[in-house]
């Protein structure tokens, strides 16, 4: 099949173009909408891809049909030969780091990602109204939504005496947190309970504070306890905190990350299944990389650091020192993108050996990229229908999900691999994380919906970042528009700030 051409100049919203796509004809009258002609539209939805113009009003689509004609004040836009959908959809993302020093959000838009659902793995801000407000002076050219951290509010409540199972008085202390939260706008409770304070909570606090989410509409996502041996145990617990409490349940960025657990995605995703048939809500959400980044200390379970056992255990289920990416060592920065096998034999120790005095040194959250999934079951949680996308990356970083998750689904899951037809990728990236984070007016092309967007070449879409070289942006992506207005044009960000912090609802602030 012969590729698509090179798409059409396109008009950038922020030059003050005219009605026309001719740049020649600049003035400074601004366009009154914009008309998207000739693509190939992937609605957000599942269904079939058609042909179809999209025009846009002030922030909404206000058309979608063949043969549209421009209006007087249109920018229009040819994107013959590329793909048009709803605006990519980040159910897990971490971005919210460094967004108001960073509002361009730069990693974020260049991979089509037009909303962003931070406050995950258990923390972000508190009060909840401290980040509607930051962010209605931010004006960041992405849409931003946020849960409730339970770490958070462990944090705030039990202080540095979190090593513990909370009081009734301090479990009570944090729901009237998380109800005031919700009360703020946050769309339900997430935790992190691979990390501290998260890690030494019970199932009996978090079900307590999961239920007051429940007359606001809430769901409940979790960073598990164990990403590893014990995953399919910490999957029952997510689920069963949402069955006592009544809610929705969201596993954040489901793997099986270490050996013992390898080839195990059926057994995994059939618990999902069974509670479905249950009538629970449970769904998942998953990212495109063999390799997770998190903190040393994740290796081993117990927290028994200075036990070189443990910690060759650790290593031995991640599949060896070599698969141990070192991203953040403060004492030595030269360490940094060296694996511990490379380090170890650089000091002629053991690496088990080798850790345990890193963590001397440094403590336990020294930053690591570990390689510890299988292509197999990735593939298979992938094409579970109960499965949405995200990033958990951020802004920067050592990882490259923060730069090109969203590409990196479609080039290789979709387009190479042939896991999942593109319109089934698309609509657990647009329509269906709409839908689970309980918003009626985004991720779908149709009229009446907020105009976000994103026109891609589905024959080049594509990451290009490692570990090695993670800062990369993605190739074939030409343009991406935020509320009605282009912040991306090809592969180049344009000085529009459209992005809204949403509440609950979709209500903006």
């Amino acid at each position: 099949m012969a590729r698509p051409q090179p798409m059409r100049p396109v008009l950038i919203l922020a030059l003050a173009l005219t009605a026309t796509s001719t740049a020649s004809t600049r003035t400074q009258t601004p366009p009154t909408g914009i008309l998207i002609k000739s693509g190939t539209v992937i609605d957000g939805t599942g269904a079939p891809r058609r042909s179809a113009d999209v025009r846009i009003s002030g922030d909404t689509i206000v058309e979608v049909g063949p043969n549209l004609t421009a209006k007087p004040g249109d920018a229009v836009i040819d994107a013959a030969g590329r793909v048009v959908t709803p605006g990519f959809i980040d159910m897990h993302s971490h971005a919210d780091r460094g967004l108001d020093d960073h509002p361009d959000a730069a990693s974020q838009i260049q991979q089509g990602i037009t909303l962003s659902l931070v406050g995950q793995d258990g923390g972000g801000d508190l009060p909840i109204s401290d980040f509607f407000e930051r962010y209605s002076r931010v004006h960041p050219a992405m849409n931003v939504m946020t849960s409730v951290g339970h770490g958070a509010v462990r944090g705030v409540v039990l202080g540095g005496d979190f090593k513990r199972a909370a009081t009734p008085a301090e479990i009570e202390t944090m729901k009237a947190l998380v109800d005031r939260a919700m009360k703020d706008g946050a769309v339900g409770l997430s935790s992190g309970l691979e990390y501290d304070p998260g890690f030494y909570s019970t199932i009996d606090e978090l079900a307590a504070l999961a239920a007051v989410i429940k007359p606001y509409g809430g769901f409940y996502s979790s960073h598990v306890r164990d990403e590893e041996n014990d995953v399919l145990a910490a999957w029952s617990e997510a689920i069963e905190i949402g069955r006592r409490a009544g809610v929705p349940v969201e596993i954040s960025h489901m793997k099986l990350a270490s050996k013992p657990v390898w080839a195990q995605a059926g057994k995994a995703l059939a618990l999902v299944d069974a509670a479905r048939k249950r009538g629970q809500d449970v769904t998942g959400d998953w990212y495109p990389y063999q390799y997770w980044q998190s903190s040393m200390y994740v290796l081993i379970p117990d927290r028994n650091f200075e036990n070189t056992a443990e910690w060759q255990k650790g290593l031995d289920e991640i599949g060896g020192a070599q698969n141990v990416l070192i991203t953040n060592y403060r004492p030595d920065p030269s360490w940094d993108g060296h694996t511990v096998a490379e380090l170890a034999a650089g000091q002629h120790l053991d690496p088990a050996a080798l850790i345990v005095q890193m963590v001397k040194t440094a403590g336990p959250d020294i930053g690591i990229i570990g390689t510890a999934m299988t292509e197999e079951d990735m593939a298979a949680i992938l094409a579970s229908p109960t499965t949405l996308i995200c990033s958990d990356g951020g802004l920067s970083g050592r990882h490259p999900r923060g730069y090109g998750a969203f590409p990196r689904v479609l080039a290789r899951y979709v387009r190479e691999k042939k896991v999942v037809p593109l319109e089934e990728a698309i609509a657990k990236m647009t329509g269906r994380s709409a839908k689970r984070l309980g918003l009626t007016d985004r991720g779908v092309v149709a009229v009446g919906r907020k105009a976000d967007l994103v026109v891609f070449d589905p024959e080049t879409i594509a990451d290009r970042g490692t570990p090695a070289a993670p800062a990369q942006s993605p190739v074939g992506i030409d343009l991406v528009v935020v509320n009605g207005e282009v912040v991306l044009d090809h592969g180049v960000e344009t000085p529009a700030r459209p992005g809204r912090a949403l509440k609950r609802g979709g209500l903006a602030n």
